[in-house]
């Protein structure tokens, strides 16, 4: 199975031609005798291969782009003078090009530039470089005009009939062959770029004036990317680019610009760039993998004596065919290399012998294989494209050859199996054991596509990794993503208002489980005496009570409950982050008098005292009684319609007076205590801003009655699977196995990605292959005793150390490390605004100094909590913070760690004498990370989770959804991966190399 889709494939590739008004059929110049060709060009004109190139070598890593140009400047255009033809500077680019790659990806990337990949991108920048110019009307109008020479009503003419000015060429005014856009400003030259940079309180300006950036953009890797933004038009080669780049790069690394380049050549600069920087530019673009070869042959027949062969005249070229086959007792390779000197004569000899097995008898024994035969030939030639041309061509003259070849067992069977599995007329590609959809290729998608498995499988060499597991690793096929996760909310907060398996009501229906197998009428379910489906509703009772009276008159056959809680009781949790206890609100006022905590303890009181039907009794009759005076909006009147039915349902039940009893319970603090838990279960589960959900054994759905009837029809083939393999039995408690199985503690939508929100992936293995990175300078936390132990998941939290939310998340992995994981690692990326306090610098040079030497000790987790609850509430929740707090700060530190087994010494040393500066261009440092590589923009609390970025929104994030995180991602993309690892037999590997690098993305 394994051979069966990899690099034996032949892909025949037939495109149809399509005309269409982007494109333009030209008739190409015939290469060969008789032969027509027909091509497709391109909507623009050419576009020059060297800034391809970058265009290129910047898809493979953002900083390759900037270090082509500088070495191009430094080294290559020096000896540009000794390029004497178009064909010398080719050589030239991909000599260079190649030098920056790996071995695996050079190839591939002198084959995409052959193809003109990077072209349309070139043609982005040359709208983004018109539209530049435009917002700047200037007195000379001529810079509009393309390189055609076109006047400037023809120009016009063009915008107006192309308003994406696909075939335009900009240029510039006075033959200026770059410029700096700085969105309030055009510089034509270095000189008035360098006074603007010298005048500092201009460079903010208005951030609205400032030009807008995209991702697709080259941002130079000093820049500070909250510094103005410079946008350098022009094209490597030139004079005026040379000087604009060296005078940018010196301001971003002094903070002082956002460095962007756009590589364009203005038309008339073709000479100012210089022979190798204007290949490609002058000619018409071809567009590769698109046109037709009409090969005419002659059809007529002519009568030929070919009984004797011309000598040196051969069917088949000794160069291209594979002469290890077997020819009428001949094996021609082993006789070519004894007699090297006579191959024409051999050659000819197997010719004659080839020919001569052309038989007008050919038996039909013969036949039955020869499909089989001619695969093996062409599998088994060194060039397997090249042999199926001949045999294709020439089939008559080999067929005989064939069908005496002898046939490989082996290769019979795996077409036989193929044939099992592909439908017939059915054709199939994969790239490493991946299908892709043949319909929908072009030639450059599959470009891309094998791009991203060299990539992938470069990265995994640089781990050291050895080539057979690399091999595993790019043949491993991700598990589809199956979105069975179940919420785990087995509690005693769930109240069942019927159990089928007890009450009296289900007794005569039947208990044998296997009737779930049997066929019923369309629509009607399965009356079986057994609690198979679980249908809790989770709704605040002071808002969505009228559920509970459809609930009640149900007559479906399943369990039915409820959680109930309060709305403002979980906002309260809300707003005070997640850490608010029951025992925090026994005197807050407006929890006193919430509508929803009074019901839940009259109902906790109804159900402990009369049963669950009695206490739904109770919640119907206050529906009953709001119902009918639905107009009245009044607190005291809602209040009173909740006495009312209190009073109503106890009247028959209780033997001392209702309002006896209510007048107790409302003093009485253990059933508040209990509806406040009730809520708080609600909170952790996640479901309580749903308002109002259904959970059908664990899956969340509408609280609607269709969407109840169609959960139950979602649930029954997964139970009748379970039923029919014996895994579920009479005695077997359905929901208390599919939530052991399948069970989450906490529903999460941004995490568990139901099709709402797409998740977001990025590739972290080139980052920390790269040597000089913010990840590779990460010290990472660990649970207690579990420091030496090789970790398959690893969070990243990026952390906004000046804001409450981003304290917030820091102290929640901290809680997820302390609660024990023993999968998993926490990382931290400190970022801050500009205006944040030494404080705020010294935490993040704690945490340094704490991950770095402390990360064994068994207290370090609580010292790191006790520490961010000190900075949270002494210098986040307050507005206003003393001068003498710095030293403050120090002395707490110190006190914190030596209470928790820490020396303090390095705290004492190090905190005061550290860099305001050096902090802040750490902090700078990671933000542009964060921003470039990640695409999170500052201020903004994220985890990154093996490459999965999770940023924080609204919702409150606990260190359950840390637990949730690394669940769901060592499930479905890590687990099978670290399988194919651990069988890994390392040799001369460092193992501190190993766990140092160990892949997140």
């Amino acid at each position: 199975m394994e051979n069966r889709f990899r690099a034996r494939f032949c892909v025949l590739i037939l495109l149809a031609c399509s005309i269409y008004s982007g494109f333009t059929l030209v008739g190409a110049q015939n290469r060969r005798p008789k032969n027509v060709q027909v091509a497709v060009r391109a909507k623009w004109s050419g576009t020059p291969l060297l800034l391809e190139a970058g265009e290129l070598l910047s898809k493979e890593s953002k900083n390759l782009f900037w270090e082509f140009i500088d070495d191009w400047l430094l080294h290559v255009a020096k000896t540009d003078c000794d390029s004497h033809s178009a064909k010398d500077c080719v050589k030239k680019i991909l000599k260079h090009g190649s030098f920056l790659l790996s071995e695996p990806l050079a190839p591939l990337f002198e084959y995409s530039l052959s193809l003109r990949s990077a072209s349309p991108r070139l043609v982005l920048y040359r709208q983004l470089a018109e539209e530049s110019l435009s917002s700047f009307p200037l007195p000379d109008d001529s810079y509009s005009n393309n390189e055609r020479g076109l006047d400037a009503n023809e120009t016009a003419d063009i915008k107006k009939f192309d308003p994406l000015l696909v075939g335009v060429n900009p240029k510039s005014p006075g033959g200026k062959c770059c410029w700096v856009d700085t969105g309030g400003a055009l510089f034509f030259d270095v000189a008035d770029l360098l006074l603007w940079l010298q005048r500092p309180h201009e460079l903010s300006g208005d951030a609205s004036q400032q030009p807008e950036t995209y991702d697709f953009d080259h941002i130079h890797f000093d820049s500070n990317i909250m510094s103005p933004v410079a946008i350098l038009y022009g094209a490597l080669g030139t004079d005026c680019f040379r000087g604009f780049h060296v005078t940018l790069t010196q301001a971003a690394k002094e903070g002082k610009v956002n460095y962007v380049v756009r590589p364009v050549l203005p038309s008339g600069c073709e000479a100012e760039v210089g022979l190798c920087g204007a290949v490609g530019a002058r000619d018409s673009l071809n567009l590769g993998g698109y046109g037709v070869e009409l090969a005419l042959k002659n059809m007529e027949y002519k009568a030929m004596d070919d009984s004797a062969i011309k000598k040196g005249v051969t069917l088949e070229d000794p160069r291209t065919e594979d002469l290890n086959q077997e020819v009428r007792g001949f094996i021609f390779s082993k006789i070519l290399e004894r007699k090297p000197d006579l191959t024409s004569e051999i050659m000819a000899f197997r010719d004659y012998l080839l020919s001569s097995t052309i038989s007008d008898t050919l038996d039909v024994w013969e036949l039955k294989d020869l499909g089989h035969q001619t695969a093996q030939r062409i599998v088994q030639a060194s060039d397997p494209l090249q042999s199926m041309q001949e045999i294709n061509q020439n089939f008559p003259s080999v067929v005989s050859s064939l069908s005496r070849m002898k046939l490989n067992d082996s290769i019979k069977d795996e077409i036989i199996a193929n044939q099992k599995m592909i439908p017939p007329g059915k054709s199939l590609m994969a790239l490493n054991g991946a299908l892709i959809n043949i319909e929908a290729i072009d030639l450059y998608l599959l470009i891309d596509l094998v791009h991203q498995e060299l990539s992938l499988a470069d990265q995994f060499s640089k781990l050291k990794i050895p080539h057979s597991t690399v091999k595993k690793l790019l043949l491993t096929v991700t598990p589809p993503e199956l979105n069975m996760f179940r919420v785990d909310f087995r509690s005693a907060h769930v109240h069942y208002l019927n159990n089928l398996e007890e009450d009296a009501m289900y007794r005569r229906w039947r208990n044998n489980i296997n009737e779930i197998l049997a066929p019923v009428f369309p629509g009607q379910p399965h009356y079986i005496r057994k609690n198979l489906y679980h249908a809790v509703y989770v709704l605040d009772p002071a808002t969505s009570i009228d559920m509970i009276t459809s609930l009640y008159e149900n007559t479906f056959p399943m369990r039915f409950g409820v959680i109930l809680y309060s709305a403002q009781f979980i906002k309260k949790i809300e707003m005070s982050g997640g850490e608010l206890h029951s025992s925090a609100l026994e005197h807050d006022s407006e929890i006193e008098n919430d509508k929803s905590s009074l019901i839940i303890q009259l109902f906790i009181y109804i159900k402990e005292n009369h049963g669950p039907q009695t206490a739904f009794q109770f919640l119907s009759n206050v529906n009953r009684l709001r119902t009918e005076s639905a107009e009245s909006t009044d607190e005291a009147v809602e209040m009173h319609h909740i006495e009312g039915a209190f009073v109503e349902t106890e009247l028959s039940k209780a033997k001392s007076s209702p309002q006896e009893i209510l007048l107790k319970l409302k003093k009485e603090q253990t059933f508040k205590e209990m509806s406040q838990e009730s809520s708080l279960s609600v909170f952790k589960l996640g479901v309580g801003t749903l308002q109002c959900c259904l959970l059908m054994n664990g899956f969340v759905f509408d609280s609607s009655e269709e969407a109840l009837i169609n959960a139950m029809s979602d649930e029954l083939p997964r139970i009748q699977e379970q039923v029919y393999y014996g895994h579920i039995n009479s005695r077997t408690d359905v929901l208390d196995k599919f939530l052991s199985e399948n069970g989450i503690s906490r529903y999460n939508p941004q995490i568990l990605a139901d099709g709402k929100i797409k998740r977001r992936f990025v590739s972290l293995a080139s980052s920390i292959l790269g040597g000089d990175s913010v990840l590779n300078e990460i010290n990472y936390l660990h649970s207690p005793e579990t420091v030496d132990d090789v970790k398959a998941v690893t969070h990243l939290l990026a952390v906004d150390v000046t804001s409450k939310k981003g304290i917030k998340l820091l102290r929640e992995g901290i809680h997820y490390l302390i609660g024990g994981t023993k999968g998993a690692r926490v990382g931290v990326l400190f970022s801050a605004s500009q205006t944040a306090d030494l404080p705020s610098l010294l935490l993040t040079k704690t945490f340094e100094i704490t991950a770095a030497s402390y990360s064994h000790k068994k207290k370090v987790l609580d010292f790191l909590d006790q520490l961010c609850s000190f900075y949270e509430h002494r210098y986040i929740l307050r507005s206003t913070t003393a001068a003498e707090s710095n030293q403050e700060f120090v002395d707490k530190v110190c006190e914190l760690a030596e209470a928790n087994g820490l020396f303090s010494k390095p705290y004492k040393s190090s905190l005061p004498e550290a860099s305001d500066l050096k902090l802040r261009e750490r902090l700078n440092k990671v933000s542009q990370f964060l921003y470039r590589q990640l695409g999170i923009p500052s201020g903004v609390n994220a985890i990154i989770t093996n490459g999965r970025v999770t940023p924080l929104g609204a919702s409150v994030f606990l260190s359950d959804d840390l637990h949730l995180l690394e669940s769901v991602e060592f499930k479905h993309r890590i687990k099978h991966i670290l399988e194919i690892i651990e069988e890994v037999n390392w040799q001369d590997v460092d193992p501190d190399m190993l766990t140092r690098t160990e892949k997140d993305g």
